[in-house]
């Protein structure tokens, strides 16, 4: 599939903001970073106002029907994944910053009407982009990447299955894969729990304590990556 990309030429953020008690959201990301550390913590947050944002987010109509947008021009460093590799295109962000702001809405388990049709927009949009059946070309990569991570809240276990086949086939013989984001890659696997990801996270393993001590990077991202070392060691009765 040939894809055209643009190169950023302004500064935008994914999942980065460092006032996550703010009553006042400043951004998309910011409100999918509030529900992502509401989820990994358990502590418990009043939804109402975040998920408000998020959906009201959205674009209803056209062909980007389903897609979540900043309304904001906020100014930051450039796009970043979860784990802080920087993203080059606006295609990748717009993708990835769909897939994350559906993921974070399912996440909160809301029984809304809006959430749910927002989150079946959003659907029927993603399901019709390349990286829905895994795409290795340039930063489909990456959004394919976060629609693993996606797949993983919904429980679709089977279409998991495929993705991580096809990932497979990358491998680069140190413990990664070809072209991917390493820690955001390394996330997605190890969020997922279920036998279809062990194949992989051992071969990982194999050279995890190299890659993670050439790792270099600023905070959050440091900390969110050795968040992963941990997990792993932890999955697999590594001390």
């Amino acid at each position: 599939m040939n894809v055209k990309y643009t190169r950023l030429d302004r500064d935008i953020s994914l999942l980065e903001t460092n006032d996550t008690t703010n009553t006042m959201l400043d951004s998309l990301e910011e409100a999918i970073l509030l529900l992502e550390q509401s989820h990994r913590s358990g502590e418990m947050i009043n939804y109402d106002q975040v998920v408000d944002f998020i959906v009201g987010q959205q674009i209803r109509h056209g062909r980007d029907a389903g897609v979540f947008v900043e309304s904001r021009n906020v100014s930051r460093s450039k796009a970043r994944v979860f784990t802080g590799e920087r993203l080059q295109t606006h295609l990748a962000a717009k993708n990835i910053l769909t897939m994350e702001s559906a993921r974070a809405l399912i996440l909160t388990g809301s029984s809304s009407e809006s959430v749910y049709l927002s989150i079946a927009l959003a659907k029927e949009w993603l399901e019709n982009q390349c990286f829905a059946n895994f795409c290795p070309t340039g930063e489909c990569k990456h959004s394919s990447v976060a629609f693993m991570r996606y797949l993983n809240v919904l429980g679709s276990i089977d279409r998991l299955e495929r993705m991580v086949s096809k990932l497979s086939k990358f491998r680069d013989g140190n413990g990664g894969w070809k072209g991917f984001p390493y820690f955001f890659t390394l996330l997605a696997l190890a969020e997922i729990d279920s036998p279809i990801v062990e194949d992989e996270l051992q071969y990982a393993l194999t050279s995890i304590e190299q890659r993670f001590k050439r790792s270099q990077s600023v905070e959050p991202y440091m900390t969110r990556r050795n968040e992963i070392l941990i997990r792993l060691k932890h999955r697999f009765g590594q001390s």
